[in-house]
């Protein structure tokens, strides 16, 4: 049996295809701690994931816009 493999995406912030692994268990993006406020505003704003840069940028920032 193989095992799970991330799934190719497109970042809704920049465009950029990266991988998420976030449905098979393990994924860069639960080592990236970002606060309550901006995680909401996250959700909110993106339907799906955004990529390991910006995801960075925005823990760094805190914000989305």
């Amino acid at each position: 049996m193989n095992a799970p493999k991330p799934e190719k995406l497109i970042c809704e912030s920049c465009g950029k295809e990266f991988d998420c692994g976030a449905k098979v268990g393990k994924c860069w993006c639960f080592e990236v701690e970002v606060d309550k406020k901006t995680l909401t505003q996250l959700q909110e704003y993106y339907k799906s994931c955004v990529c390991e840069d910006c995801l960075q940028k925005l823990q760094s920032e805190e914000k989305i816009l």
